[in-house]
């Protein structure tokens, strides 16, 4: 996802050439179904995309960690393969009408055993949701599919929304305004330093001050963090704030930045920005931020909020 306005001093993105835009009708609004065949090559799927939105791919099977392909991967916000998913976010580097190969390939022995997509830039219009299919399947088994693809397509809408406000919003304090992020009650800190503490089982220790911060229905906690001696680089992937002697009783995440590695021996501070309101945002609540690969997990107890 793309940084939130708590993290609005993010350099501006650029603009590549342009060129002949896709027709608008051939993006699906929808979930986007592809069936690949075991026998037959088939051509890439188009899939359209646009900047400052998300596109998440799933797939029927695990995927080779580092297999993916993608064109132009330096000028993507976010392009994220998971176990079996990938989620792109498109920056404004890439210009309506570019046409980028997308290619991963699958853990199991199954035909195929890769894909391919051709990814088309549009300049307003992105494909929430494309679910891929290794086999062909009766209609019958979309519909049991169906609920739960709806339910994501409609989480994926709310988040482009969101992105594409703050993306024709001004920086700054101007841009809290226009998303109505600024009030008489916003701002506020709060030093965590005392009681803030990393866990015995933290993969990464804590190295200088834990501070939270609080605009009108967000909170961000910042928390300087070191990747110690002899272990592998870490990336920060996703976080969980989560009330302690409260099961279940945690605050949405909205954003984790930097995504850059932490080398051995390095630190690096990183910033985790979520939705709050009254009752939730009682403390002390439990930092879990979890690595992009390997399963390592920064974990802070204590969190107190402003």
């Amino acid at each position: 996802m793309l940084a939130s306005p708590l993290a609005f001093l993010l350099p501006a993105l650029l603009t590549g050439p342009a060129s002949a835009e896709p027709d608008a009708t051939s993006c699906k609004t929808g979930v986007h179904h592809v069936e690949l065949s075991a026998t037959t090559p088939p051509e890439p799927a188009q899939v359209c995309i646009s900047p400052g939105q998300v596109t998440l791919i799933n797939f029927d099977g695990t995927l080779v960690p580092g297999s993916m392909t993608l064109d132009g991967v330096d000028r993507f916000t976010q392009a994220e393969p998971g176990a079996s998913s990938l989620k792109l976010v498109p920056s404004e580097k890439l210009a309506a009408g570019e046409r980028l190969r997308l290619t991963v390939r699958f853990k199991d022995t199954a035909a195929p055993t890769s894909a391919a997509f051709q990814l088309i830039v549009h300049p307003t219009l992105a494909e929430p949701l494309v679910d891929v299919h290794r086999q062909t399947r009766p209609v019958e088994s979309f519909h049991q599919e169906l609920r739960a693809r709806e339910e994501q397509v409609r989480q994926l809408e709310e988040e482009n929304a969101r992105l594409r406000g703050q993306n024709a919003a001004p920086g700054g304090l101007a841009g809290l305004h226009a998303l109505s992020l600024l009030d008489m009650r916003a701002f506020a800190a709060r030093d965590n330093s005392k009681s803030a503490k990393a866990s015995k089982t933290s993969a990464l220790h804590v190295d200088g001050p834990v501070a939270s911060f609080r605009a009108t229905g967000r909170v961000a906690v910042t928390a300087r963090l070191v990747n110690p001696e002899g272990m592998a680089p870490w990336t920060a992937h996703d976080a969980r704030l989560a009330l302690e002697g409260r099961k279940g009783v945690e605050l949405k995440v909205l954003e984790v930045w930097p995504r850059a590695a932490i080398p051995p021996g390095d630190w690096l501070t990183l910033v985790v920005e979520a939705e709050t309101s009254g009752m939730e945002s009682q403390g002390p609540f439990t930092l879990r931020i979890w690595e992009a690969e390997g399963g390592r997990t920064a974990i802070i107890h204590g969190v107190m909020l402003p």
